[in-house]
């Protein structure tokens, strides 16, 4: 009678171990992604494609908008007449953006995006909409490392958008020419005042030059004397020059204190609309009132009171909802004002400049008292001579110069040149569609394929899980071993990734339990062909034998065996003539390695079921008599029955499983075995694990592995 061997109970236990299997052996590389996409490739075409399609027929119904784009160039190019060595002594003309240094990119960006400059293009294009949700459809932004500004408008249509776009920049454009016609109609002021003052200055030095010479006939004086007041003159030049500034730069200040003084210091930077919850209720109103009046239409006639209130009270409600807004300012942002920051600036700069003048005058000043000790020993009248002289040229100096920034003033007041220069004008032909439909689809082509390979390998994951867990479950067994696979193996890893299949195949003889002798006689079952079965009866017979010599190795395949290419060895006699008592098990056996018999099967046997179940007995009875351990190798279970009659016969079985390849199979063989009462499956050995880094140890050392070599 054939011992029953009682499989693991415990479910907890099982449990833990299979975690901690799972747990080593979890990550997966591109080969099993590749594969588990080969197994659900009509889920993986449908999620792909699905999601390209619901992205099309989404493009579809989102509603087209058109995008354009100005560019405009800051900058001036009327450069020749800014003076860049003294930043305290710029043109009017340059006021508002010079005269405090070079103005960024940026704070022009920020300036564009005003609500005047927007209520401008409404107006002018009677868009219909107000300032603030033209706003919300334009952008400006400096593109870095260059001069250039990018105006883009975003539009129902392509030329309603280019429209937009040109007349905004336009817009903003004006308005720059605007800030400098005021800057320079300031400057103006102040000179008109000073102009007068400095002529009289100027003829009234040229007269007292002109006195002196009739009087005293005085026409040069010394090299020496005349370098003395030469450099008299420049520091005295250079005084008048600096109270000029002075003067100019307060006058600024002053104008830019005043425009701060009429300036907000923040803006509404965005505006929140909804729906006007008024109108929504008038609207909720009327749908009852329209509902009454129908129920009243139908019972009374139109002149009946009910019907003429109701009536009434409809007319009523429609004109409340066309007198209320659609939409309402739900919610401010506030931020700060770009044009109150930009003033903020020119006043600093004005009093730093103001600052910096009066502390040159006074470093002047002291340089001149140093030279007056030296002039005063220079002869009277040479002294008086150049003082006069000099005082008329410095004198027509200061009024030149008024002069020509009176000049320069008027100048910017009647052409208003601005820093801006659209140097690309908006196109419809250039207008960019959004949704694009063709980049719409190509990205939502690589999301789908991305996609698909994700819910293709949590799907893969979940049921690899599942189906391991299953089959432990449904027979309540561990995974007793885990071969590894050696088919993507690098060179540098194979030392150790041999070392461990030794250990494995090391741990399935421990697991057979040979200390207490249950298990004399084993199968090697499998549910498919292709599993490695005939490969793992092989290296466990043979790992057995160096363990404990005495190990039979069957090969009951007798359909299509393998064992004698494995190993290698004859092919004859066979295990056929032995169940057909054509020959004794002694003479059938071959010798092939120390401690390790093998007895042959041939291609081709016929009745391969009747010999198994009517020999098979009196081998294997034979067998523990003469050997330790006896391993019979079978055919695969769901093509033939002779994997069942030999497990029914035996003390123990292993199924082999290859990983990722044959889960249904592995089912069906389960199935089949518990229906046909089999209780003594030792576990599952699970073959063609892939091998990770982290499963090495400084316990594996690379060893040499004889027993893996046919």
């Amino acid at each position: 009678m054939t011992p029953q061997i009682t499989p693991w109970a415990h479910a907890n236990a099982l449990s833990q171990i299979e975690d901690l299997q799972a747990g080593i052996h979890g990550a997966r590389d591109g080969e099993r992604l590749y594969w588990a996409i080969l197994k659900r490739w009509r889920l993986f075409l449908t999620i792909a494609f699905g999601f390209v399609a619901l992205v099309g027929i989404a493009t579809f119904l989102v509603p087209k908008s058109y995008t354009t784009k100005v560019q405009l160039l800051a900058g001036r190019s009327d450069t020749s007449t800014v003076d860049t060595d003294k930043s305290t002594n710029l043109p009017i003309l340059n006021a508002l953006v010079l005269e405090s240094g070079v103005q960024s990119a940026e704070t022009l960006a920020a300036l564009a995006q005003q609500r005047d400059t927007a209520a401008a293009v409404t107006d002018r294009l009677a868009l219909g909409v107000s300032p603030n949700e033209l706003l919300n459809s334009v952008k400006v932004h400096p593109v870095v490392n260059t001069a250039l500004l990018d105006l883009s408008v975003t539009w129902r249509s392509a030329e309603e958008s280019a429209r937009i776009a040109n007349a905004f920049a336009e817009a903003f454009i004006e308005q720059e020419r605007d800030f400098v016609r005021i800057q320079a109609e300031t400057a103006i002021g102040f000179l008109s005042n000073e102009l007068p003052d400095a002529e009289a200055k100027m003829r009234a030095a040229a007269s007292r030059l002109a006195q002196f010479q009739s009087e005293h006939g005085y026409i040069d004086a010394t090299a020496h004397g005349q370098d003395m007041i030469s450099r008299v003159a420049v520091v005295d030049q250079k005084l008048d020059q600096l109270k000029v500034d002075e003067s100019e730069a307060a006058a600024l200040l002053k104008s830019a204190e005043s425009q701060l003084g009429r300036s907000s210091s923040t803006i509404d930077s965005a505006v929140q609309v909804q729906q006007n919850p008024v109108a929504s209720n008038l609207r909720a109103k009327l749908a009852d009132v329209e509902t009454q009046l129908a129920d009243a239409e139908e019972r009374y006639t139109p002149a009946h009171p009910q019907v003429i209130a109701l009536r009434s009270q409809r007319q009523a409600l429609i004109a409340q909802i066309a007198a209320q807004p659609s939409q309402v300012v739900g919610q401010t942002t506030v931020a700060p004002n770009p044009l109150y920051q930009a003033l903020t600036q020119q006043a600093a700069t004005y009093s730093a400049r103001i600052q910096g003048d009066r502390s040159q005058a006074r470093a002047l000043e002291a340089q001149r008292k140093s030279y007056d000790r030296t002039v005063s020993q220079l002869p009277q009248e040479a002294v008086q001579f150049a003082a006069i002289q000099e005082d008329a040229k410095r004198s027509a100096n200061v009024y030149n110069a008024l002069a020509q920034k009176y000049n320069d003033a008027q100048i910017a007041k009647a052409t208003a040149i601005s820093d801006l220069v659209i140097a690309q004008p908006a196109s419809a032909q250039a207008a960019v569609r959004s949704p694009n439909l063709v980049i719409n689809l190509a990205v939502a082509l690589i999301v789908g394929i991305l996609l698909a390979m994700s819910a293709i390998y949590v799907l893969d994951t979940i049921d690899r899980r599942r189906v391991n867990r299953g089959l432990a479950a449904y027979l309540g067994l561990p995974i007793v071993a885990r071969i590894p696979a050696f088919d993507a193996v690098s060179r540098r890893m194979l030392p150790w990734v041999q070392s461990m299949t030794v250990e494995a195949f090391l741990h399935l003889c421990v697991a057979l339990g040979l200390k207490n002798g249950t298990v004399r006689t084993l199968a090697v079952l499998s549910g498919n062909r292709g599993e490695g079965k005939s490969t793992i009866a092989h290296h466990l017979a043979k790992s057995l034998a160096q363990l404990q010599p005495g190990v039979l190795l069957i090969d009951a395949d007798l359909r299509r065996p393998t064992l004698h290419e494995k190993i290698p060895c004859e092919c004859t006699p066979t295990l056929a003539d032995v169940l057909a008592e054509k020959i004794s098990p002694e003479d059938a056996v071959q010798h092939v390695a120390p401690g390790l018999h093998v007895l042959a099967s041939s291609p081709g046997t016929a009745d391969s079921v009747q010999l198994l179940q009517s020999g098979l007995d009196a081998l294997l009875a034979w067998a523990r008599q003469k050997y330790a351990m006896v391993i019979v190798d079978t055919p695969a279970l769901p093509a033939v029955s002779d994997g069942f009659i030999v497990a029914t016969k035996v003390d123990g079985s292993l199924l082999v499983v290859k990983e990722n390849t044959s889960d249904e199979k592995t089912r069906i063989a389960v199935a089949h075995l518990r229906l046909m009462g089999i209780q003594n499956i030792l576990g599952i050995v699970l073959n063609n694990v892939a091998v990770e880094r982290t499963d090495y140890h400084d316990y594996l050392a690379p060893i040499p592995t004889p027993a893996l070599r046919a």
